[in-house]
């Protein structure tokens, strides 16, 4: 045996954990780039990202817990007007209930309006709305209610008749 063989026997023979022939490694999943924060905020506050982060904003929009994220971009913006409210003279329990009182309505409405603004949202980023903005609205679903409804969008979608 000559040198280069022995130490190759006596590092595997120390090492028994080592592969004997080298593996390929597995492929790391690829991480869509998110956009930097200046980027995040100028999307919470509803600005159109640039197509490179055109997956990041489809897993936003589309992947679970979307509706969390969606009902607290709301309260999010909501917080400085709270804190206003809550820094003003007056008495103290007046000014936190009605600092309270505008986030707990902030949230109220995000989750009422989430569906709608994310198929805004979907569409203002070039994807199909996940819900046709028909079926989108709140539907009264008393069969009187539904066909007038019906007897207006018929309406809306004739052209205008022109005197002649």
């Amino acid at each position: 045996m000559d040198a280069g063989s022995k130490r190759a026997l006596s590092s595997d023979h120390l090492n028994p954990a080592a592969p004997a022939s080298p593996q390929p490694a597995s492929p790391q999943p690829v991480r869509e780039p998110r956009p930097p924060l200046t980027g995040r905020v100028y999307y919470l506050v509803g600005g159109t990202l640039p197509p490179q982060y055109s997956s990041w904003v489809s897993h936003d929009l589309t992947g679970p817990r979307w509706q969390v994220r969606q009902a607290s971009r709301l309260p999010l913006l909501m917080v400085p007007f709270a804190i206003v409210f809550a820094l003003l003279p007056g008495r103290l329990d007046v000014r936190l209930t009605i600092s309270i009182f505008l986030l707990a309505a902030a949230v109220g409405l995000g989750f009422a309006t989430a569906g709608h603004f994310r198929n805004r949202r979907l569409v203002q980023h070039g994807f199909p709305p996940v819900v046709p903005p028909e079926e989108d609205e709140a539907i009264d679903q008393n069969p009187a209610n539904r066909s007038r409804g019906m007897a207006i969008r018929a309406a809306s979608d004739k052209e205008p008749e022109t005197e002649g």
